[in-house]
């Protein structure tokens, strides 16, 4: 298992990852909160803020980030 999935919990701050922003560039610059994670797949459901549904990325396109990159 990935140490770094480890990290990654329901309710973490996170960012699009250089990896994330190179494969989906319409999120580029989003940021938002991690509300579930699939033990069953590579999928993580992330809310972005502003936005009414949620959105599932592969857990490599996110990153942890801190409260000052929110607006």
């Amino acid at each position: 298992m990935d140490l770094r999935i480890d990290r990654t919990a329901v309710g973490a701050c996170f960012k699009l990852s250089e990896l994330g922003t190179i494969r989906r560039p319409d999120l580029a610059g989003k940021v938002g909160v991690v509300v579930d994670i699939s033990s069953r797949t590579t999928g993580i459901t992330v809310l972005f803020d502003g936005a009414k549904r949620p959105t599932v990325l592969h857990r490599d396109y996110i990153s942890p980030s801190s409260d000052e990159d929110f607006p």
